[in-house]
């Protein structure tokens, strides 16, 4: 009797460990998010664990017969850690997980900052050379095509070119 007592008590304790192995995977679902085909593959797994956990837990310890009293204390043990210790658990570690990923975050985000404005920096950079080239090329082409010529032809050429199409012929 003493045996079955003690298997029962072990079974309580299963059930409630399997609770709280569940926790943890509520846990990183609430401070990670996951996709719905990524939780499922998860509760998957956790379900094959399970099974394995106590088939493995039963095998040892009662040669593999299972009764109903083994059954019940895992269901005892479940429900008693999920009404009692679960909702507080998964709060507080949730809680606590979220505050360390918003510490460690900070420094992250220093460095994408930090990337950010270099990358900016080297971009006006090569935005500054590149108009510098171009505005040279075109200003050297323009002086020595138009060299000697007065600032009132430069006008009459320039209108000349934006009305071409526009002023009937005659």
């Amino acid at each position: 009797m003493s045996r079955e007592l003690l298997l029962f008590a072990k079974s309580i304790w299963y059930g409630a460990l399997l609770v709280l192995t569940y926790d943890v995977l509520k846990i990183s679902r609430n401070v990670i998010r996951h996709s719905s085909a990524f939780m499922a593959l998860e509760d998957l797994l956790f379900w094959i664990f399970c099974a394995l956990f106590l088939f493995v837990r039963y095998f040892q310890e009662n040669s593999g017969i299972l009764r109903g009293y083994l059954g019940a204390g895992v269901l005892f043990g479940s429900l008693a850690c999920y009404v009692s210790i679960s909702p507080y658990f998964v709060r507080f570690f949730t809680f606590l997980f979220k505050k360390i990923l918003k510490i460690l975050r900070i420094p992250l985000n220093i460095v994408k900052k930090v990337i950010k404005r270099l990358k900016s920096g080297l971009f006006r950079v090569k935005l500054l050379l590149r108009t510098k080239l171009v505005g040279r090329k075109k200003g050297e082409r323009l002086q020595s095509h138009n060299k000697g010529e007065s600032d009132e032809k430069k006008k009459k050429r320039r209108q000349k070119k934006t009305h071409k199409g526009t002023q009937p012929s005659e």
